[in-house]
């Protein structure tokens, strides 16, 4: 059975109890390069030319331009007629301020991906010192084991490998849509992150945030909260973390002695006496 952890601080007992996980949109996550490709454009001319009918705003500023200089003194509706005259300037403007576009469209695609779509993230390991450190309240948390073959962990396209990678992911405006460039993109902007976070030898599940699988409710910040419900069967290992409190761990004890929990193996995290390790006893189901 492979076996994937989720580091948690004392929101741990809450998934013990709701059985349920959080799933989150990227503009949430800790690493502000997520969802952020390098977009530009590798025939910026082309582009325009097939894009140019759309623009009625560029037109619009070339009249303008044109009126203020004294080289047309018709109207719009006027100019608009006249515009292919005017093509190789207007294509000239349009490829001057895509390097505009694509700076803000770097910006909004984050957010607007955020809208839409959200992620669920583990990794493989539970022994990371620096996880600990970082998602388990300085070592006073939890981490679950989850069963990775649950079916609950296989919808949408299920859990995968993240990529760690030295280059953002690169997009390009001119890709055509269905083209093998544009369906390898969406792959890996999901699924790259920089190879700063090696470490954590994650493992991510997209979803869509209007998907039936989840479960939504508004949050204390007012914002949306999205969540994948799962059985209880899940769940395979609780590790308290080595600086966990009495009460955390009384608490997850009670939970734990629930029928639905009878093969969950409860063990506890240790620091090795020998060196920068983490080790792992086993804890008898007791109060």
């Amino acid at each position: 059975m492979d076996t994937v952890y989720k580091y948690c601080g004392a929101n741990g007992l809450k998934i013990l109890r709701d059985l349920e996980l959080k799933v989150t949109p990227p503009n949430q996550f800790n690493d502000p390069f997520e969802f952020t490709p390098k977009m530009g454009y590798s025939d910026p001319v082309g582009y325009a030319k097939r894009n140019l009918q759309q623009e009625s705003v560029l037109l619009k500023w070339l009249y303008e331009r044109k009126r203020a200089e004294g080289k047309f003194v018709g109207s719009f509706q006027e100019f608009q007629k006249q515009a292919s005259a005017y093509q190789t300037e207007i294509i000239e403007a349009f490829v001057n301020v895509l390097p505009l576009g694509a700076a803000q469209a770097e910006k909004d695609f984050l957010d607007e991906v955020s809208k839409r779509f959200g992620l669920l993230c583990m990794s493989q390991k539970r022994d990371s010192i620096l996880m600990w450190g970082h998602y388990c309240d300085k070592p006073l948390g939890l981490v679950i084991g989850f069963d990775k073959s649950a079916a609950v962990f296989q919808q949408e396209k299920g859990l995968r490998l993240v990529n760690y990678v030295k280059e953002r992911v690169a997009f390009d405006a001119c890709w055509l849509a269905g083209s093998p460039e544009l369906l390898k993109y969406e792959e890996d902007v999901i699924l790259s992150k920089s190879d700063a976070w090696l470490y954590e030898e994650e493992v991510r599940q997209f979803f869509t945030l209007s998907s039936p699988s989840l479960t939504k409710r508004p949050l204390e910040d007012k914002t949306t909260g999205y969540f994948l419900p799962f059985p209880a069967e899940a769940i395979v290992s609780v590790t308290l973390g080595p600086r966990c409190s009495p009460e955390l761990e009384k608490d997850v004890r009670e939970i734990l002695l629930k029928p639905n929990f009878s093969k969950v193996r409860l063990d506890c995290a240790v620091l090795s006496r020998n060196g920068f390790i983490i080790e792992f006893e086993p804890v008898k189901f007791t109060l």
